[in-house]
């Protein structure tokens, strides 16, 4: 997951493993939730966070509770956004999202976590830099 600001510039960056997630579905509400979670630790208070899995991106937006397998994750994750001034949550096709793809294979071969505040590593920066074109 990554942040930028209302310029376009990239803020924050976080690779992190979250695990063996049941399904396509868990891995992305998992996602989603950890990435409302950091947007709160850098005290972001307005943010959209975008996704790729329309499932989950239509059950973060829908008024009311979610009644599904990650409905409990959904749940918490908009409770979480709720503490934000604007939390909204956008669907964005795979492809203008490769960045975060980039960062969830690197998740796969890393530690635990790794962090980017204000300047990413050079080839993060290239798949950035290609999302924007």
């Amino acid at each position: 997951m990554w942040y930028r600001d209302h310029s376009g510039h990239v803020i924050a960056a976080l690779s992190q493993k979250i695990g063996l997630p049941r399904s396509v579905e868990m891995a992305e509400a998992l996602a989603t939730r950890r990435a409302v979670e950091f947007a709160r630790e850098l005290s972001l208070f307005d943010v959209i966070v975008e996704g790729d899995y329309l499932q989950v991106v239509r059950a973060l937006s829908a008024s009311g509770g979610c009644n599904t397998l990650y409905g409990h994750i959904v749940n918490e994750t908009k409770r979480l956004g709720a503490g934000l001034r604007y939390c909204s949550y956008q669907h964005v096709g795979r492809e203008g999202n490769k960045l975060a793809h980039c960062l969830a294979r690197r998740a796969a071969s890393a530690a635990d976590i790794d962090v980017w505040v204000e300047d990413l590593l050079g080839d993060l920066d290239v798949v950035f830099q290609s999302d924007l074109s």
